[in-house]
């Protein structure tokens, strides 16, 4: 007979960040599946108030990615099967994971920002859901799953997408996105003609004008 059981494993990650001690905001970046912290740190530091704290941890569970002979450690915040349409590990573990991250980086509980890509953004309205701190939340290539976090009237959700995103339709996010509108959401949606999953500089753009 198969039985689930829960464990408790502690492990070390890495977290990428520019320092900063004194700050009166906090953007949390959070990546896409198979990638890490470096990554989303590397793309959108330049772009982001010079002021303020950056935190892009990696995703808390490790993916080994072959690349020729060799395995490199990429990340996931969660697992789904799109074609059984079940999660295997849901939003909640990396939702907790990262409450710590911002417990031990922003003690005083200033203002946090979440920009999330792919499966980060995915994630991030169900980080806001947990971190009171949170503000606003800016998705990149993804969905706002309504039914996977509980809305927060007191938080703007943005979002950026690429109307020839194959890896995620834009559709469906505009269908999720139509339903936080009926919310009350004040947040943008911003479609991006011609442009795809990748992050290239009319994704930077785009979120400069959310700053």
């Amino acid at each position: 007979m198969k039985q689930t059981n829960t464990i408790s494993v502690t492990t070390e990650h890495d977290l990428h960040t520019n320092e900063l001690k004194d700050f009166n905001e906090v953007y949390l970046l959070l990546h896409g599946y198979l990638l890490d912290g470096g990554y989303i740190y590397k793309k959108l530091k330049e772009t982001l108030p010079k002021d303020a704290l950056i935190l892009a941890p990696n995703g808390p569970f490790l993916v080994p990615f072959k690349k020729g002979e060799a395995y490199l450690p990429k990340f996931a915040w969660y697992f789904f099967d799109p074609s059984l349409k079940t999660f295997y590990i849901n939003y909640e573990p990396a939702a907790e994971y990262i409450k710590t991250i911002l417990d031990k980086y922003n003690p005083h509980k200033k203002p946090v920002n979440i920009i999330g890509y792919s499966q980060g953004g995915y994630l991030s309205p169900k980080v806001a859901e947990v971190i009171p701190e949170v503000k606003r939340v800016i998705g990149l290539a993804c969905v706002f799953r309504n039914t996977k976090f509980e809305y927060r009237s007191d938080v703007t959700y943005h979002q950026i997408h690429g109307n020839n995103d194959l890896a995620v339709e834009m559709s469906g996010a505009l269908e999720e996105w139509n339903i936080l509108k009926d919310k009350g959401n004040q947040g943008k949606f911003i479609e991006l003609d011609e442009v795809g999953h990748k992050l290239n500089s009319e994704f930077f753009t785009a979120l400069e004008s959310l700053l």
